[in-house]
């Protein structure tokens, strides 16, 4: 079952439908679940999130549920809950380290439901940890992990928009010394394959997947900026207001994507370190978008399939080799870097 009928939604349906799976898709929204289940030629459900007796309903004889429904924050921990007690795997495809937060201490009741719960299965997280693993295994005893996104081009859907939001109102956050620390808000320079580019430091849940799935102590975030450093360091504290009052970030045009566009492409570069200064960089380039519903669509696939109980990481159910080999993912610089070249500049 997929939960949440927007362009991810749809997306990660037709892939799991295509691959043979029995499909249904669920919603909030009754018409708009029913529309998107007529597009799809498969049975549909509709239930609120905070109704535990309808959730109960909607997940009668569901083997695995996809959560796409965002903003995930306020989504997820009710259907994880549900899934527990319905014993039913959880799947979901979000970014926000609330989430990831949030799903570690159900770890417990889920291996006494004999169930797996699997946040951030997509391309934010799950691509991210694939290329962590390669660029780390060019580092002997690499302690520090800093990673950044390239923000694509294009139309943005309105879940993509939820999450941008909630990660814009939650600051950044990264690990120091394996602890989660509030990250200040300083706008940093970093030589990308695209030039140079300003940052601002996120707290997504790809820090804590990675932190997680690698045991490097030291990860932190960025999100490239189109404003420059300069205007950055004006624009960003009023973005992170703005989003903390609950304003959504505004969209580049008011048509919503399709479930058969895919936009720009996303762009991830990484450096891994460690204290002798020893380096390496590394870099994925594919459509989020599509890669998000392969990903999510095998995650699903390998639970139904059973044998995998407790909380874990989209890395450490699909290794690093899947997420990379997804067909219009390109894989570049993975090699070690002399000195300390890269280093990013305030």
């Amino acid at each position: 079952m997929v939960y949440g009928c927007g362009s991810a939604g749809l997306r990660i349906a037709r892939a799991a439908k295509g691959a043979g799976a029995e499909t249904l898709v669920a919603g909030r929204d009754p018409g708009r679940t029913a529309a998107a289940a007529v597009a799809l030629d498969v049975p549909w459900r509709s239930s609120p999130v905070d109704d535990p007796a309808r959730l109960a309903h909607l997940l009668r004889g569901v083997r695995v549920l996809v959560n796409t429904a965002g903003p995930m924050a306020l989504t997820a921990p009710a259907l994880m809950a549900a899934c527990l007690r319905s014993g039913c795997h959880y799947v979901d495809v979000s970014n926000e380290l609330a989430v990831f937060l949030e799903a570690w201490p159900r770890d417990r009741a889920a291996r006494h439901a004999g169930v797996a719960v699997v946040p951030g299965a997509g391309f934010a997280t799950a691509v991210v940890e694939a290329l962590a693993h390669r660029v780390l295994g060019k580092v002997p005893d690499a302690d520090t992990v800093t990673i950044v996104r390239s923000a694509p081009g294009g139309t943005r859907s309105d879940g993509v928009r939820g999450t941008s939001s909630a990660l814009l109102a939650a600051g950044g956050w990264s690990y120091e010394a394996g602890q989660l620390l509030r990250a200040p808000d300083t706008i940093l320079s970093f030589d990308l394959p695209e030039g140079s580019r300003a940052a601002v430091p996120i707290g997504s849940g790809e820090v804590f997947a990675v932190a997680h799935s690698s045991g490097v102590p030291n990860v932190s975030a960025y999100y490239t900026s189109r404003l420059g450093p300069v205007l950055s360091r004006l624009a960003v504290p009023l973005a992170r207001q703005w989003a903390r009052a609950g304003l959504r970030l505004p969209s580049r045009s008011r048509q919503e994507p399709t479930a058969g566009s895919s936009g720009s492409p996303s762009r991830i570069w990484l450096r891994a370190s460690n204290r002798g200064g020893a380096a390496a960089v590394g870099w994925v380039e594919a459509s989020g978008a599509e890669a998000t519903a392969a990903i999510a669509a095998e995650a699903a696939r390998r639970l139904e399939s059973g044998g995998t109980v407790g909380v874990l990481t989209a890395g450490e159910l699909l290794g690093p080799g899947f997420p990379l080999g997804i067909p219009g993912t390109r894989l570049g610089g993975v090699a070690a870097v002399p000195g300390r070249a890269n280093e990013p500049d305030a």
